[in-house]
């Protein structure tokens, strides 16, 4: 029988354990943990004497930062909008480029199996102008279309 070592009040790197709250799964004995950022966390015994809990997750999420800005390449390229994936701050990239699992051929337009009819989309501003389901493929291609002239096309 092993005995349980309290660890009440030591601290593991940004950690201060406050008190016992179980037993995790893996049979270790689970630790309320106060964090110097001010969260709380629960930690097993084990995590904490051999480094592999130091914090509620906010060092990691310090270092990854540090590291990101640290990338040239990333620094360079913070806050551009061209790296938005937005055209024109109000039609979504859907709008505009065909996706890979695209069977029609035509963007927007696709087979809905459960209805056994193409279904013409259109998503502008943030919400869908055209959703509606046709019986023959080329309806839903005209239908696709004249919601891009109207909304794409006419832009200056």
């Amino acid at each position: 029988m092993t005995t349980l070592i309290d660890i009440t009040g030591q601290k593991f790197g940004r950690l201060t354990v406050i008190r016992r709250c179980g037993t995790a799964k893996n049979g270790n004995a689970l630790w309320l943990c106060q964090c110097r950022c001010g969260n709380q966390t629960k930690a097993d015994s084990y995590a904490l004497r051999h480094g592999r809990a130091r914090s509620c997750g906010c060092l990691t999420r310090e270092s990854r930062s540090q590291l990101i800005r640290r990338n040239p390449k990333t620094a360079a390229s913070m806050g551009r909008l061209s790296n938005l994936k937005i055209h024109d701050h109000h039609t979504d990239l859907p709008s505009k480029i065909m996706s890979k699992r695209n069977k029609s051929g035509v963007i927007g337009v696709s087979w809905d199996s459960n209805t056994q009819k193409w279904v013409a989309t259109f998503f502008y501003k943030g919400r869908y102008l055209l959703h509606k389901p046709f019986q023959h493929f080329e309806d839903a291609v005209l239908a696709r279309q004249a919601m891009e002239n109207r909304y794409l096309n006419n832009k200056v």
